[in-house]
């Protein structure tokens, strides 16, 4: 099974890269790009295009980097209130079995670990 996905890993990467030479290849033809009035030098339309993939690639982990480290940050912020309440919850049971006070509720409090 293991060399099976190798073999497949292995076809789609030929594959891939068969595309890019031919994609290559068939766009040599010189262009000049104008956005906003400014002026790209003449390159092959092959050039401009895998270029922008290869930044697509770059960016689109580094933009979805970032709210996923926002969570982890948040969640990590609410995992130490959460070791802060749980702590206070023990003092209070203890506080309140040291006084033989009957505790309403606290058998129905979850443990949480």
């Amino acid at each position: 099974m293991q060399s099976f996905k190798r073999l497949l890993i292995v076809i789609v990467a030929l594959a891939l890269a068969a595309g890019v030479v031919f994609f290559t290849l068939e766009n040599r033809t010189a262009t000049q790009l104008v956005f906003f009035g400014w002026q790209t030098p003449e390159l092959p339309m092959a050039l401009y295009v895998l270029s922008v993939f290869v930044l697509g690639l770059i960016l689109g982990p580094l933009l979805s980097w970032w709210p996923h480290q926002r969570l982890r940050m948040r969640y990590n912020k609410q995992i130490k209130q959460l070791k802060v309440c749980e702590q206070r919850i023990a003092e209070l049971q203890k506080a309140a079995a040291e006084q033989d006070v009957p505790v309403s509720g606290a058998a129905e409090l979850p443990n949480v670990s």
